[in-house]
């Protein structure tokens, strides 16, 4: 842009100089050779190219733009339509629980988070709230040493996944986690099976945590 403005300055000068001396000049403003004249026309013509490839640049430029900031507003529009569901709980301040004589299903009284009311504390179920890709994890830790421990993430009726381990030691902690993919209506839940125990305080050991992926 700037050399295109340099040529375009040179030209009026060399006109300006030639018009002074068609109007009685001094001759030193008049003898410029026909070399000269095409040369400037030549670079008249150069500049003019460029010119016009620079308008085209713009617009070009312009229009990529407007092309971004359109993908832009697509993003936000999408991201502002997909639901937020998301929920982090933690099970009691009350100590030990269990054993029992059977399964229980296990309600997380502590609910930190539960963006798009997904999670149940009165029945310790999630429902999923439309279809998608859905990631679960969670954490337990029993206080009692040289018992066998267990838990299940169930899916509707279905268990998908048994954490296992024989705890030697108090206060051992187990996690797992796995992504399911979940019809609207489906639920979730943590099972702690008969004869085991689990153990959580104010210090949250034992916690559960699960979020919307992405919708399918």
């Amino acid at each position: 842009m700037r050399r295109a403005a340099a040529f375009l300055a040179l030209l009026l000068c060399l006109y300006w100089t030639g018009a002074q001396g068609e109007s009685g000049g001094t001759s030193d403003q008049t003898n410029i050779s026909p070399d000269i004249w095409a040369e400037l026309k030549e670079l008249r013509d150069m500049t003019r190219v460029e010119l016009r490839k620079l308008e085209q640049e713009n617009t070009d430029m312009m229009t990529r733009l407007k092309i971004s900031e359109n993908e832009v507003e697509e993003l936000k529009r999408q991201n502002a339509d997909q639901p937020k569901v998301a929920f982090s709980l933690g099970l009691t301040d009350d100590g030990l629980i269990g054993p029992f004589n059977t399964d229980i299903t296990l309600k997380f009284s502590k609910v930190f988070t539960n963006f798009g009311q997904g999670y149940n504390p009165k029945t310790g179920l999630f429902t999923a709230p439309v279809r998608g890709a859905y990631y679960f994890s969670f954490t337990t830790m029993d206080n009692r040493s040289n018992v066998y421990r267990d838990f299940y993430l169930y899916h509707n009726d279905k268990r998908v996944l048994d954490s296992f381990n024989f705890s030697a030691n108090g206060l051992e902690s187990v996690s797992n986690s796995l992504v399911i993919q979940l019809e609207k209506g489906d639920v979730v839940y943590l099972v702690l099976p008969a004869f085991c125990t689990v153990y959580d305080s104010n210090r949250d050991h034992t916690t559960f945590n699960g979020f919307l992926l992405f919708p399918l």
